[in-house]
């Protein structure tokens, strides 16, 4: 006999939108990858269009060209008045170290480090896991071999930092742990996760064997749902330090622009380099179309055509939500960080990847994604963008505490006009710079010289 009646059951569903997948992806591509990643996109789907920007004005990547021309013949800036004319020469110093130097993933997790507020145990513990990790970026020993019995109490505070910081994924045991810190630092949660824990750990040989049905039934979930979760799998990456591991050089095309300008500092965004994007109405009134048709072809195009416009459209949107967060950053950095455009790097004041992020609303780890390998063009050179943040050094006698660059540009000064016939030793320096009333201990001024690619005195003095 039948009977009806209704039944109540539990189902795992995905939730993994494109917004998600691309918004993070795009912050982190500096201009000139952005330009090729919109060139792809062109090449992929036919209902976006790209339109260049007014070929009549001067574009941004020529006006750079124009100023990297002007200092390399070393204009004099001394006769300008937002500088004095005691100033030349360190904005010469500046310019040659701005661009010269190759980052290492140590240097990138470094920075962040110093930018980030914790306690000073977890901070140690922290720089000793950063320095253990292998070429793929993987804690490939025991963390108790690592961090000695003093520090092991901050571990997982300071693990849980390290995995907050760019690239996403760092410093995991193996690539499977990897693409787990990776899945949380992007939104997936709760069941979400443990289906993606299941698919990373248990079902990865059978998905690259083409096996999906069976993967989606021992995972409890759609096909489509496997679709959309395997999607997600592929923007991930599996060894998220490779991109150190290119010596290559690329030209480098500025982000953003922040200069004085009659008097005040004035940020621009570099769009110029970045094609007009839009939906072509063509194909959005064929899809509407073939939306009412009655035949089976006509619903599948009208399905394709949708589903292309609909990624069209998400594209623009987070283009345009990096162009807006990089921009709201940028005017940050220029009001925090006025004294530095003004007068150069020996003013650079103290600041966090937080203090910026609480200022525009967002979380201390986009405003590290979003600043990450991009330039600012400034009247001080190009310069990296993370090069405006600076860690604190303590100051006495009631001053306000300076940034280690601003430390760091007093060693080279002084170093620089010493008269007295002899090289100046660490420790000399160092007490020098107590009698200015900065605390600074004879291995930080080591540390500091060795970044300025300053010998020793020993070296200096042969």
């Amino acid at each position: 006999m039948l009977s009806q009646g209704l039944e109540l059951s539990q189902k795992q569903t995905l939730r993994l939108s494109t917004r998600m997948l691309q918004s993070l992806e795009l912050m982190m591509l500096p201009v000139a990858e952005l330009r090729q990643r919109i060139e792809n996109e062109l090449l992929e789907n036919p209902t976006l269009v790209a339109q260049d920007r007014d070929p009549a004005s001067v574009s941004y990547e020529e006006y750079s060209r124009g100023q990297l021309q002007r200092e390399n013949r070393k204009e004099d800036y001394s006769d300008s008045s937002a500088y004095g004319s005691d100033l030349s020469d360190s904005h010469n110093a500046w310019l040659e170290g701005t661009l010269s130097e190759k980052e290492t993933l140590e240097d990138h997790l470094m920075w962040q480090l110093g930018c980030s507020e914790c306690s000073e145990g977890t901070r140690q513990t922290a720089a000793l896991i950063i320095s253990a990790l292998d070429e793929s970026g993987f804690l490939s020993r025991p963390v108790d071999e690592i961090v000695d019995e003093a520090h092991r109490k901050y571990v997982d505070e300071a693990l849980a930092l390290v995995h907050t910081f760019d690239p996403v994924g760092i410093a995991a045991t193996d690539f499977r742990d990897s693409l787990m810190i990776q899945a949380r630092a992007y939104g997936l949660d709760d069941d979400e996760l443990k289906i993606f824990h299941d698919l990373v750990y248990d079902e990865l040989e059978r998905l690259k064997a083409g096996r999906y049905d069976e993967v989606a039934k021992r995972l409890s979930i759609t096909r489509d749902d496997l679709d959309d979760l395997y999607a997600f799998l592929k923007t991930l990456t599996p060894y998220p330090a490779s991109a150190f591991g290119s010596s290559q050089e690329r030209y480098i095309v500025p982000d953003v622009s922040i200069k004085v300008e009659d008097g005040r500092l004035v940020t621009r965004l570099n769009d110029e380099a970045i094609p007009l994007l839009s939906l072509d109405t063509g194909y959005q009134q064929m899809e509407k179309d073939l939306s009412a048709g009655g035949t089976k072809q006509d619903k599948e195009a009208a399905r394709y055509l949708k589903k292309e416009l609909q990624s069209a459209q998400e594209l623009i949107r987070q283009i345009d939500m990096r162009n807006s967060t990089l921009e709201k950053v940028a005017q940050v950095l220029a009001l925090k960080q006025k004294a530095f455009f003004l007068f150069g790097p020996g003013s650079l004041k103290p600041l966090t990847l937080k203090d910026v992020a609480v200022e525009i609303g967002v979380h201390e780890a986009t405003v590290s994604r979003v600043t990450s390998g991009k330039y600012a063009d400034t009247d001080w050179g190009i310069i990296p963008l993370k090069s405006l943040f600076s860690s604190a050094v303590r100051t006495t006698g009631g001053q306000e505490d300076m940034s280690k660059e601003a430390v760091k540009e007093m060693v080279r000064r002084i170093i620089q006009d010493n008269d007295t016939g002899r090289p100046l030793s660490d420790q000399k320096i160092s007490d020098i710079l107590k009698a200015r009333g900065v605390s600074c201990a004879r291995r930080t001024v080591n540390k500091y010289r060795k970044e300025l690619d300053i010998d020793s005195s020993l070296e200096r003095a042969r």
